[in-house]
């Protein structure tokens, strides 16, 4: 195989002692300016965040996009380790995670012009309508490609989906009929594709309910199969088996930032689709979940460990519709915790979100993830932004997580752990049944110096590590150096 010009790029960036992802990447972190660190600082405080710090949180990600957005907007370039999706996926993932965020704070009512940290005016439905209109077109030169078998433009797919619908009376009232039959056409191309035969079924289903709402052309029986098969992975108390996963037990965060978020938009697309699973799934799932978060962080395990953040987004859907489960007040301090625990330890930096659980680390990062995909993180801010300012959500006192109210150990429905709770030292841990405490084991020499090369990630997958120790806690958590 002939390294390509990117990977002779990414060699001579190295040599000259930039970490980065790309010569793209290494400009990209360069230009974001510095003064937009200091819209991070509500979350630094020893006070609870205010809605202006989350407003300035909003602002400081999404200058973190308008200073890495291409010409037209449908790309980002963000610098970090890339994915084995390449450099063009990686690209288009600048754009769609963060999409939804943007969109949420439209559909809640917040201001569509914006000044960010960048010191501009920014138009937000002029930002996502520039992007969705050449990222969709194939006689664009920013034109995402077309959707084929097991690819990722299939994930991407269903948040440029849920950002559509988001905005369906602030942008997509806007489109023309060509426009937005353009839209259609290329969304609709997630059906009749081979896809992992687990969380990735709901990505069809959240874009065939976003094509059905918008009055596009879609299909309801594939839709109906998919979510029959992401059903088939319940294993009841509100947890979801990911899948056929291997070597791995399959029950981690995906149950959280995947399964149930998912869920929840679809049931809110389309009130008719399974509803009351939906809630009653939730209702379960959040019975234990609402015990996992903890004061200084979350005991951390599984993949994608740097989607941490969301954590909290099945308590900001719960309170919404079962407050006598999760009160708005709780949902809001398990925000704040999360966000400003994270923010502290320098998980957010140059308007990204690292790829690691603090700073990056390729021992925790899989193969898939590039330098945007961390941005997943930001799902819990999708969910909360959605809700209006006056909603209870953003104006009840913040109420006690559980862990602040008492010691506790409760058995977490199928998986076969345990979580457990010190309200004097804040720690929440998981047992998980099993024996050992096997460590992250970094990448190899020769992965570190020819992946640059050839864009192709060669990152340990660290399956033992990560899900197949018998303890683990939000006082140690993998990828610290204090994981024991």
């Amino acid at each position: 195989m002939r390294p390509s010009l990117a990977g002779v790029r990414n060699i001579l960036a190295l040599l000259g002692a930039r970490a980065c992802y790309g010569w793209r990447g290494c400009v990209a972190q360069a230009r974001f300016p510095a003064a937009a660190e200091s819209l991070l600082a509500g979350f630094r405080s020893n006070t609870p965040p205010s809605f202006q710090d989350y407003t300035d949180l909003f602002r400081y990600v999404m200058t973190g996009f308008v200073v890495r957005r291409s010409r037209l907007g449908a790309h980002a370039d963000y610098a970090g380790m890339g994915s084995y999706n390449g450099p063009a996926m990686d690209r288009l993932e600048g754009y769609s995670r963060i999409a939804p965020l943007a969109a949420a704070w439209l559909h809640g009512g917040h201001a569509a012009r914006i000044a960010l940290g960048d010191g501009a005016m920014h138009d937000l439905p002029a930002l996502l309508k520039s992007g969705v209109l050449a990222g969709t077109d194939p006689a664009s030169r920013e034109y995402w490609g077309d959707i084929r078998h097991w690819g990722q433009a299939i994930v991407e797919a269903a948040d440029i989906a849920l950002m559509l619908w988001l905005t369906r009376d602030t942008l997509w009232v806007t489109l023309t009929q060509d426009e937005r039959s353009r839209i259609g056409r290329w969304l609709l191309q997630v059906n009749g594709k081979r896809i992992p035969d687990n969380n990735w079924h709901l990505f069809v289903v959240q874009v065939n309910s976003v094509l059905a709402a918008l009055d596009q052309p879609h299909d309801a029986t594939e839709a109906a199969q998919h979510l029959q098969r992401a059903k088939a992975f319940y294993r009841g108390q509100g947890w979801f088996q990911d899948g056929v996963q291997g070597e791995t037990p399959g029950y981690d965060f995906y149950n959280a930032w995947g399964f149930h978020y998912h869920l929840q938009w679809i049931s809110r697309i389309d009130p008719a689709l399974d509803t009351a699973f939906i809630t009653n799934a939730l209702q379960e799932f959040v019975g234990s979940y609402r015990y996992f978060i903890g004061v200084q962080g979350f005991p951390m395990l599984g993949r994608s460990a740097c989607y941490r953040m969301a954590a909290p987004a099945p308590l900001l859907f719960a309170q919404q519709i079962r407050p006598a489960v999760v009160s708005p007040g709780v949902a809001r301090r398990a925000l704040d915790v999360v966000w400003q625990y994270f923010i502290r330890h320098g998980a957010l930096r140059h308007g990204n979100v690292t790829q690691g659980y603090f700073d990056a680390d390729a021992r925790l990062l899989e193969d898939y993830s590039g330098p945007a995909s961390c941005l997943w993180s930001l799902r819990s801010l999708v969910v909360a932004f959605a809700l209006p300012a006056d909603n209870a959500f953003w104006r009840a006192p913040a109420e006690p997580l559980p862990v602040e109210q008492g010691d506790y150990r409760i058995a977490v429905g199928p998986t076969g752990w345990t979580v457990s709770g010190n309200r004097a030292s804040g720690v929440v841990a998981i047992e998980t049944g099993r024996v050992g405490s096997p460590v992250l084991v970094p990448p190899r020499l020769a992965e570190r110096l020819f992946a640059p090369l050839y864009i192709k990630p060669r990152r340990p997958k660290n399956i033992q590590a990560k899900y197949h120790r018998a303890h683990y806690a939000s006082s140690a958590p993998l990828g610290t150096g204090d994981e024991s």
